[in-house]
C-alpha cells in the first residue's frame, strides 16, 4: 500500500509511470474484452484514460465549471474531444464526422480558450495567432487520420501505428518545451499524455508484431489524442512570454508535417515479419527530429533548464 501511495504522490508517478500503466493495461483489457472489433475499435479510449487519471493526480482533481483559466478550459476542450471521438466510432461515422469536426471543433476551442479577448476587442496579433493555430489544428486532424488509411492491407499494416507515434514524440516534444521554459502544468500534462499514448502503443505493436494488425485508432484516437495535444498545445501558446517559445513549439508541430515524407519512407522499409518490426521504428525515428531538434535547441544553445 505504501509503495502505490508514494507512487500516485510522486511527479514521475503521476505524469510518467501511472498513465503509461493505464493506457498499456487498458489497452490490453479493452482488446480481450471487446472482440476482434470493439476491441480494436475501443482501444484507444486508454489514452484518454491514463491522460486524464494523470490530470485528476497532478491537479488533485478536475477543473471547476464553468472554468475560467486558459488551462482549466483546455481540460473540458480534451474531454470533449475524446467524447466527440467516441460518438463518432460508436455511430460509425469516423471518416463523415472526422472531416466535419476537424474544422469545428478547433474553432470552436479557440474561439472559447479566448473569448475575453475577442469581445474585449481582439488585436491583430490575436487574430493572426487564431489563425495559424487553427490552420495547425486542421493539418494535425489531417495526419491524424491519413498516415493511418490502408493500414487492414497487409503491405501497409504497420500505418496502423502511425498517429500514435506522432502523438507520442510532439507530447514528449511540447512536455520538454513547456518544463523548460512555458509551464511546469503544461509541461507535466503533456509528458502525461505521451505516457499514455506509449503504453496504448505498445500494446498495438506487440498485437502488430504476433497478428500483423495493429490496433484501431480511429475518431477516439484522433479526437482523444490528438485533440488533447491540440488542446494543451494552444495553452502553452497562449502561455509563451518570448517569440523564441513560440518557435520551438512550432518546430515540434512540424512532426505532423514530417509524416508526408515519414510515412511512405517507413512502408518501404523491410519486407514480412521485418517489415513489421522496422517500419514503425523507422517512422517514429523521422517523426522525432522536429521536437528533438527544439529540445536540443532549448537545452544546448538557450541553455534552459527547470526552474
Amino acid at each position: 500500500m505504501g509503495f502505490f501511495q508514494n507512487l500516485l504522490g510522486d511527479p514521475v508517478g503521476q505524469m510518467a509511470i501511472v498513465p503509461f500503466a493505464i493506457g498499456a493495461l487498458l489497452a490490453l483489457l479493452l482488446r480481450l474484452a471487446g472482440g476482434a472489433l470493439w476491441g480494436h475499435r475501443l482501444a484507444p479510449l486508454a489514452v484518454g484514460a491514463g491522460f486524464f487519471a494523470a490530470y485528476y493526480l497532478i491537479h488533485n482533481g478536475v477543473p471547476a465549471f464553468p472554468p475560467t483559466a486558459v488551462g482549466q478550459k483546455a481540460f473540458y476542450v480534451a474531454a470533449a474531444g475524446l467524447a466527440l471521438g467516441f460518438v463518432l466510432d460508436l455511430a460509425g461515422l469516423a471518416r463523415a464526422g472526422g472531416h466535419l469536426f476537424a474544422f469545428v471543433l478547433p474553432a470552436a476551442a479557440l474561439v472559447w480558450l479566448r473569448w475575453p479577448q475577442l469581445t474585449a476587442g481582439p488585436s491583430l496579433g490575436l487574430i493572426a495567432t487564431l489563425i495559424v493555430l487553427f490552420l495547425v489544428s486542421v493539418i494535425v486532424y489531417w495526419r491524424q487520420a491519413a498516415s493511418a488509411r490502408g493500414s487492414n492491407a497487409p503491405e501497409a499494416s504497420s500505418a496502423a501505428l502511425f498517429p500514435p507515434i506522432q502523438v507520442l514524440v510532439t507530447g514528449l516534444g511540447l512536455g520538454g518545451i513547456a518544463l523548460l521554459g512555458i509551464s511546469l502544468s503544461f509541461g507535466q500534462l503533456a509528458i502525461a499524455l505521451a505516457a499514455a499514448t506509449g503504453g496504448y502503443l505498445l500494446v498495438s505493436y506487440l498485437a502488430h508484431l504476433i497478428a500483423g494488425r495493429g490496433l484501431d485508432y480511429g475518431a477516439i484516437g484522433a479526437f482523444g489524442a490528438g485533440g488533447v495535444w491540440l488542446a494543451f498545445g494552444y495553452a502553452a501558446v497562449f502561455a509563451a512570454d518570448a517569440a523564441i517559445k513560440l518557435v520551438l513549439l512550432g518546430a515540434v508541430a512540424l512532426a505532423f508535417v514530417g509524416d508526408f515524407v515519414a510515412r511512405p519512407f517507413a512502408l518501404s522499409v523491410g519486407a514480412g515479419a521485418a517489415a513489421r518490426l522496422v517500419q514503425p521504428l523507422a517512422y517514429g525515428i523521422i517523426v522525432a527530429l522536429p521536437p528533438a531538434a527544439a529540445l536540443a535547441y532549448a537545452w544546448f544553445v538557450l541553455g534552459w533548464r527547470m526552474n
